[in-house]
């Protein structure tokens, strides 16, 4: 038990499962600008304003009756850690459901924040002081009590503990919270060291992975012990399981959020696509993850496609440009990077990175391993045509071989070079999308060397900003801003050094993240955001949906914020065969 602990709190800090992602850490689902606009009310103090929630719930199945047993099959489930002090998003397709969200999101609109735990909100003028009212009446599985304030300060707390690392939600509050204040039974209240404009988005359903856990259980039994058996208050609860292999979990009945329609739910991780498809076939799932040519697999066999579109950016990541004080990545000498105290060196790499985009024939991409569930984008890093700071003038690059190489001739490099592609498999394709681009960098003259990478390996590299190759990233669409994005990523590398780390640019992201005028920070961001597209920091691929196929079983699914990382199996509904 000890080694396995140890080896999950090491692993922690390793994985954002298939993001920025995380990349982008635990990621929003819903674009949104700023939080609800606050309006002062007579019963606060004058520094205080409110931005009451609104009571309705997001949709739930409509079944009469529930299914016996639904039965999901995925690649992988991240390090399986259920707390969100200590997980990344990976683990959300698992544990998902046996937690509620702070706060609910949909894709309605970008700021349609809805009652979670969390019934209404309001926050002072300055954005540094946040009062939350708890749902009442909410009960954590097995009998162990009524969730209260005190359950949501001490989870969130655990975040400021030395061995916290769950995904961006750590570094947030051990970098911001000044402290957490529980006046009575349903109301907490938050001090931050600086104006948290964005905190709606942090809590949102599975940005920041909050899942707020039974302070009386796992004081009871055991962290460790708690690991292995989570208590939550979601619509599922967790019956049992053998770690890296299946978990079984048991519908809650008259569930305030979601009745499932199923009364059993089993996830397992069954890494093989050919696998998974094999028991789809023989009936021994439900519901199965695929990608590429399983997609078009599970069509020619008639099963039905259930597809979450636009959820997930594709980007191909270039190794090398930091900053000297990550020796182990950082190369000026690298073509596509440039030396800082040399301009034409810079106008080089700039020459080169245009060649290695337009090189690239993204469309043929995007035919042969989305089978018509994705689009090419003219920019990615964050950016969503409705996320705020986005342009109408970025255009996507065109596929121009020829072109390509005249870059490459004028920026010196007419025999061209060598650079590292790590088949990684952070995404379902990645390794394949990886090898189709390095086939079309080898179309104009670069030499491509190649290393298979396991993303257990490649994520800690990356965190580290230590990573010496090219790699397919995919982190999830749409980001609700692109500031929260980035500044949930900055501290220890990650999302910048799979794209760019230069202090310049981050300092850029600590003023928008700083400052509390909606159309100024705006303008910051597109300004962030154009300096990026005309660097042409990496290659983007394009926006693919999160696809899966399903049996006749499944009826209705119909998630309130689909992403890439969560399953909402409780949203499935039986069709009644």
């Amino acid at each position: 038990m000890d080694t396995r602990r140890s080896l999950l709190l090491v692993l922690t800090v390793v994985l954002t499962a298939a993001t920025p992602l995380v990349a982008v850490g635990c990621a929003t689902t819903t674009p949104a600008a700023a939080p609800t606009e606050a309006v002062a009310t007579p019963t606060e103090s004058a520094a205080e304003a409110t931005a009451p929630a609104v009571e309705t719930v997001l949709p739930t199945p409509a079944a009469a009756q529930q299914g016996e047993r639904l039965v999901i099959a995925v690649e992988h489930w991240g390090r399986e850690i259920p707390f969100g002090w200590l997980n990344s998003v990976g683990e959300w397709r698992l544990w998902q459901p046996v937690f509620d969200p702070l706060i609910q999101v949909s894709m309605e609109a970008a700021t349609d924040y809805q009652p979670g735990l969390f019934t209404e909100w309001s926050h002072s003028d300055d954005y540094k002081t946040w009062t939350f009212k708890v749902r009442e009446g909410v009960m954590f599985h097995e009998d162990w009590g009524e969730l209260t304030s005190e359950d949501v300060k001490w989870s969130l707390e655990q975040n400021l503990r030395e061995d916290a690392t769950g995904a961006q939600a750590a570094r947030l509050f051990q970098a911001f919270l000044e402290d957490i204040e529980t006046p009575d039974k349903y109301t907490v209240v938050m001090h931050w060291n600086r104006g948290m404009w964005e905190l709606l988005d942090e809590f949102a359903s599975f940005f920041s992975c909050q899942t707020i856990a039974s302070k009386k259980y796992i004081e009871e039994v055991g962290e460790e012990a708690a690991l292995l058996h989570p208590i939550g208050t979601g619509p599922y609860r967790h019956v049992e399981g053998v770690p890296g292999e299946y978990h079984i979990f048991e519908a809650v009945p008259n569930h305030w959020r979601v009745t499932p329609g199923f009364k059993e739910l089993e996830v397992r991780a069954v890494p093989d696509s050919a696998t998974r498809m094999s028991g789809l076939r023989s009936g021994q799932f439900d519901i199965v993850m695929v990608a590429g040519d399983s997609v078009a697999e599970a069509e020619d066999a008639g099963f039905r496609i259930v597809d979450w579109p636009g959820v997930m950016t594709y980007n191909v990541a270039l190794p090398g440009i930091t900053n000297p004080q990550y020796p182990d990545s950082y190369c000026p000498e690298c073509p596509w990077v440039g030396d800082p105290s040399d301009p034409q060196s810079l106008e080089n790499a700039l020459k080169v990175r245009m060649a290695l985009n337009l090189a690239v024939d993204k469309q043929a991409i995007i035919d042969a391993f989305w089978h018509g569930y994705g689009d090419q984008t003219p920019f990615s890093y964050y950016y969503y045509p409705i996320a705020p700071g986005w342009s109408d003038e970025w255009v996507i690059p065109p596929y121009d071989a020829g072109r390509a190489k005249e870059l490459l001739a004028e920026a010196g490099y007419a025999d061209g070079f060598e650079i590292p592609a790590l088949l990684a498999n952070q995404a379902a394709d990645g390794r394949e999308i990886m090898e189709a681009v390095a086939q079309d960098w080898e179309a104009i003259g670069i030499t491509v060397t190649r290393e298979r990478v396991e993303v257990l390996d490649l994520l800690p590299q990356w965190i580290a900003c230590s990573w010496t190759g090219s790699w397919v990233s995919a982190y999830p669409m749409p980001i609700p801003n692109p500031g929260v994005g980035w500044m949930d990523n900055l501290g220890v590398g990650w999302t910048w050094c799979g794209l760019i780390k230069h202090d310049d640019v981050e300092q850029k992201v600590k003023d928008i993240m700083a400052e509390l005028d909606e159309e100024k920070r705006v303008e910051m961001m597109h300004a962030v955001g154009q300096e990026l597209y005309e660097g042409y920091y990496g290659v983007p691929i394009g926006i693919k949906a999160v696809t899966f196929a399903v049996s006749d079983k499944v009826g209705n699914w119909d998630p309130p914020a689909p992403n890439m990382y969560s399953l909402w199996p409780e949203y499935a509904e039986w069709s009644g065969r």
